[in-house]
């Protein structure tokens, strides 16, 4: 999947929507990144029991080369990821163990744009979230070691490369199936990192 940033958590309060928009927004201006407003107020500044399957309240950003990173909340106030929000639409229904799952995978971004929408996390967790968890495949979370996220992000891209020269050197044989090959290939790779 890539160097991803998974999180997950409630709004405190309905009315504070507006302000955590805002400050998103202020901080995309000054990155230059691309960023779309959802609904910025939820119907009578209060959330619902009841899920509205037609909309997304709050804001997206886009660093450079970095999925969609969603500071976005389903009517009851619980986040839920713009991509989580378009499979409810599609499939017509809830999946709880994944609505509120949100993720962005941050690895052809840097680890620079990947700090910043960590600490920007972080504030809005301090400031506007309740029950907020964060996993951070970069560890710059857990940490707040620019180091180790430097290292983690050099791991990922070590990886990646390797592979991408492992398929280009190792070719597909003729008859061998995709599930054969891939194995062979991660059986090569392996004896070749000893």
């Amino acid at each position: 999947m890539g160097l991803t940033i998974h999180y997950k958590g409630e709004l405190k309060n309905a009315s504070d929507l507006k302000s955590l928009i805002d400050i998103v927004k202020d901080v995309a201006k000054a990155e230059k990144w691309d960023y779309f407003v959802f609904e910025e107020q939820f119907e009578n500044n209060s959330f619902s029991e009841i899920i509205d399957k037609e909309k997304l309240f709050g804001i997206m950003i886009s660093p450079p080369k970095c999925d969609p990173f969603c500071i976005s909340f389903l009517s009851n106030g619980k986040m839920s990821g713009i991509i989580n929000f378009n499979v409810m639409q599609k499939e017509g229904e809830i999946n709880e163990d994944l609505i509120y799952a949100v993720f962005s995978k941050t690895q052809y971004s840097g680890y620079e744009n990947h700090k910043k929408l960590i600490l920007l996390l972080d504030y809005v967790n301090k400031k506007y979230l309740v029950d907020f968890e964060c996993v951070d495949d970069g560890c710059f979370w857990e940490t707040r070691d620019e180091e180790i996220l430097k290292a983690t992000f050099e791991k990922y891209n070590n990886l990646m490369n390797s592979f991408s020269s492992s398929l280009e050197m190792i070719p597909i044989n003729k008859d061998e199936n995709i599930e054969d090959y891939l194995i062979r290939l991660a059986e090569i790779t392996n004896k070749n990192l000893k």
